[in-house]
């Protein structure tokens, strides 16, 4: 089915086409915001179950040499994890909504508007508390050492700036996409 197609069909809708060419697409990002928090526990789980690899990889971090991180600890590290991954959990959520409303047809209204900010907001809180997380897990894994060799460490990462852009101009967008939608219904309204 081409657009012409549709648009010489009274039946279809606009909105009908739209969905029968981005469907297929609404379905996958719906699929890919389920397995990405999924994908995204177990490999937090992973890490922080595994005494070696967190003493190796903080030691790193920290450019230090921290003898084995206490078990104790480590709960305290995934719980400190777990603020930030229950923060994307919500992204995830509002992702499937949003994408769940495209397929019911919701895709220029105010909901969806809301549901993309509300995606953006979650995204943002969980890339801060990432990064607030840092010095606190550094503190935890180095608790166990004695004084003197204890670490406070502060870093970002090269990705912090990038999803904290792309974040802000999902925001941005859903701004633009709810003032539109407004003014869309105060028109209908009108008519």
């Amino acid at each position: 089915m081409t657009l012409s197609d549709t648009t010489l069909s009274p039946a279809v809708t606009p909105e009908a086409a739209l969905r029968a060419r981005i469907g297929w697409l609404c379905h996958l990002l719906r699929l890919a915001a389920v397995a990405y928090a999924v994908w995204v526990f177990v490999l937090i789980a992973l890490h922080w179950s595994d005494g070696p690899e967190v003493t190796r990889a903080y030691s790193h971090w920290l450019r230090a040499t921290l003898t084995e991180v206490p078990p104790a600890h480590r709960l305290g590290g995934f719980l400190v994890h777990m603020v930030s991954w229950g923060l994307l959990v919500g992204a995830c959520v509002a992702m499937w909504r949003l994408f769940s409303g495209f397929l019911a047809g919701r895709v220029f209204t105010l909901d969806a508007a809301l549901t993309l900010r509300r995606l953006a907001l979650f995204g943002l809180a969980s890339e801060a508390a990432d990064m607030i997380g840092r010095p606190l897990l550094s503190v935890l894994v180095s608790l166990h050492m004695p004084p003197g060799q204890r670490h406070l460490g502060f870093f970002f990462r090269t990705d912090d700036l990038l999803n904290l852009m792309f974040l802000g101009g999902l925001l941005a967008l859903a701004q633009v996409f709810k003032v539109a939608a407004e003014i869309a219904e105060d028109n209908a309204a009108i008519v």
